[in-house]
């Protein structure tokens, strides 16, 4: 239909207004499903200190540093072995693995051994002092340069009516394949149904013949194991240097404090609320404060639902 005469103008102008509406619920669908993917690999984050917090009952301050010590070892890999992402990722979380089991029996072994009356403030201490151990022991071996693991798939995926990059594309694959991979050993394994045992009674799950020794430096293993895989995923949007892993760490916090500690579930969801906040923020408010968003859902949470959403009443 053309418009002429008087109504010409109105015409126009509806017909711009629809544009402009069709462009703004693109725009949103688009920011929305970026920020899903990002908040999913967020989760990705915060699964690893739910898994210590909800068995083993302790903060770990140093998480940050695994997901750093994660990150180089797989660059080293990939760049020194010249093997593919997918083959260093695994290895990588193979090493830190086994530093996150010799760092529990090394350190936090006598929380567990009985020797330890405040676990809390001593596994505290402990992992704080090991945090700066390994951020100056990185920058006397690395060096404070920036390194970056390559693009993990070039271009965009289409994904109907929006366009993601292929490395976020791929990182929230892997994202969600780990947590699904996870949740389905502690569901279904023998070994999981040790660590619900402990987290749900210490005593109980002892009585039971759960060596909780043995099984805490399994569940510390995986943790760091986990959080390396964070670092790798997450390097080629990051790079990689010696403090890089003080964000994820806060980021970590700021998911469990959402989802509730020691909650699986929660991990994924308080992930993609984050990431979504965070994503919305910047493009509809001020891309400058990203980091402040995840600070003002914090402080909700703790001022109106400290347990967070899926955190058990104490």
């Amino acid at each position: 239909m053309q418009c002429s005469g008087v109504n010409a103008p109105r015409c126009t102008g509806s017909g711009n207004e629809r544009i402009d509406e069709v462009s703004a619920a693109a725009l949103f669908t688009e920011v929305l499903v970026r920020g899903i993917a990002i908040g999913v690999v967020y989760a990705l984050m915060g699964l690893g200190l739910t898994l210590i917090f909800g068995v083993m009952r302790i903060i770990n301050f140093a998480q940050g540093e695994f997901y750093m010590l994660g990150a180089y070892v797989v660059f080293f890999i990939m760049t020194t072995l010249s093997v593919p992402f997918y083959v260093a990722l695994p290895a990588g979380m193979l090493v830190i693995f086994v530093l996150g089991v010799v760092v529990e029996r090394l350190l936090l072994h006598p929380i567990h051994s009985q020797r330890v009356q405040n676990a809390m403030e001593y596994s505290l201490i402990i992992t704080f002092a090991l945090s700066i151990f390994f951020q100056k022991t990185a920058i006397l071996l690395f060096g404070p340069f920036y390194k970056k693991i390559p693009d993990l798939l070039p271009g965009n995926v289409q994904l109907g009516p929006v366009a993601l990059p292929g490395t976020l594309f791929l990182a929230t694959i892997l994202s969600a394949f780990l947590i699904l991979a996870v949740t389905l050993f502690i569901g279904r394994t023998r070994t999981g149904r040790a660590w619900r045992a402990i987290a749900q009674s210490l005593p109980g799950a002892s009585i039971s013949g759960v060596r909780i020794d043995q099984q805490s430096s399994l569940v510390f293993g995986l943790s760091t194991a986990l959080a390396a895989a964070g670092g790798a995923i997450l390097a080629p949007f990051t790079l990689i240097f010696p403090t890089v892993g003080s964000a994820p760490l806060i980021k970590g916090y700021e998911i469990i404090a959402i989802g509730g500690l020691g909650s699986i579930p929660g991990s994924l969801v308080g992930g993609v609320i984050l990431g979504v906040a965070e994503t919305l923020g910047s493009v509809y408010i001020n891309s400058a404060y990203k980091d402040l968003y995840g600070f003002g859902l914090l402080m909700l949470f703790l001022i109106f639902r400290p347990r967070g959403l899926f955190g058990q009443a104490s």
